[in-house]
C-alpha cells in the first residue's frame, strides 16, 4: 500500500526533503494553465492538453533548474534530474482519483515503452530481486522517477486543477501506470473564469509508442 502525504504540514516536509516546494510547484501549474487558457473551441481538442502537459514540464526546469537541477529527455522522456542524481520528475495526466488521497489514480492514458522501463527500474530498485533486462545507460537512466500527476475538473466557475507527486512501483496490464510506492497530496487550484475545456485526447510526446503486456 501506497505511502500517503496529504496533511500539509507532512505533504510540505516531504516536498522539502525532495527539495521541492508547493508554492513553487503551484506556480510552475498556474502558469502551465495560463497558455493552455489561450486555447479556443477553434483549437484540435488535443492542443490544451498539450499545451499544459509540455508548458509543465518547462516551467518545472526553468524553476528548478537555476538551482543546481538537470533536464533531460532519455528516449524522448522529459525529466527534471535531482542536485544529486539519485531520482528524477516527469509529468503526465491522471485519472479521475489524482489528487485524491483515498482513491488510487493512473495516469490518463497508456504510456510507451521507454516510460514503462522507468516505472520497471523503480520497481527493480523498491524490489532487488525484481529483474529487469539491463539496456545501455543514458543519462537520467537508472534512477527513481516520480510523475507529477494533474486532472483538470471542470466548475460552475471555471477549472479546478488537482495535483500529486507520485513514485510508481509497478504498471497496469494495458500500459497506464497504476500502482504507487509513494504520493504526496498538492493543495488543488481553482481557476475562476478560465475556460473549461472539453475532454481533451492529450498525447504527450507523441512518438513514445503505447504497448500493451501479452501473456
Amino acid at each position: 500500500m501506497a505511502v500517503v502525504h496529504v496533511e500539509d504540514s507532512r505533504a510540505r516536509s516531504r516536498l522539502t526533503e525532495l527539495g521541492l516546494s508547493t508554492e513553487e510547484i503551484e506556480d510552475v501549474l498556474r502558469r502551465a494553465e495560463a497558455e493552455r487558457n489561450f486555447c479556443t473551441p477553434f483549437d484540435p481538442l488535443s492542443l490544451p492538453g498539450n499545451i499544459f502537459w509540455g508548458r509543465t514540464v518547462r516551467y518545472l526546469r526553468e524553476t528548478y533548474t537555476p538551482l543546481g537541477w538537470r533536464s533531460a529527455s532519455p528516449s524522448n522522456v522529459p525529466l527534471l534530474i535531482s542536485p544529486t542524481d539519485d531520482f528524477a520528475i516527469t509529468a503526465s495526466s491522471g485519472s479521475r482519483e489524482t489528487g485524491f488521497a483515498a482513491l488510487t489514480p493512473s495516469t490518463r492514458y497508456p504510456k510507451g515503452s521507454a516510460v514503462i522501463r522507468r516505472v520497471e527500474t523503480n520497481r527493480q530498485l523498491m524490489f532487488p530481486d525484481y529483474e529487469v533486462e539491463s539496456e545501455a545507460q543514458d543519462v537520467g537512466d537508472g534512477i527513481p522517477t516520480w510523475f507529477l500527476l494533474y486532472q483538470h475538473v471542470n466548475t460552475e466557475n471555471g477549472t479546478r486543477l488537482y495535483a500529486e507527486l507520485s513514485l510508481p512501483n509497478n504498471t497496469g496490464s494495458r500500459g497506464k501506470i497504476d500502482s504507487w510506492h509513494e504520493r504526496i497530496i498538492l493543495p488543488w487550484i481553482d481557476f475562476e473564469g478560465f475556460t473549461p475545456f472539453p475532454s481533451e485526447d492529450d498525447s504527450e510526446g507523441g512518438i513514445d509508442i503505447p504497448i500493451e503486456r501479452l501473456g
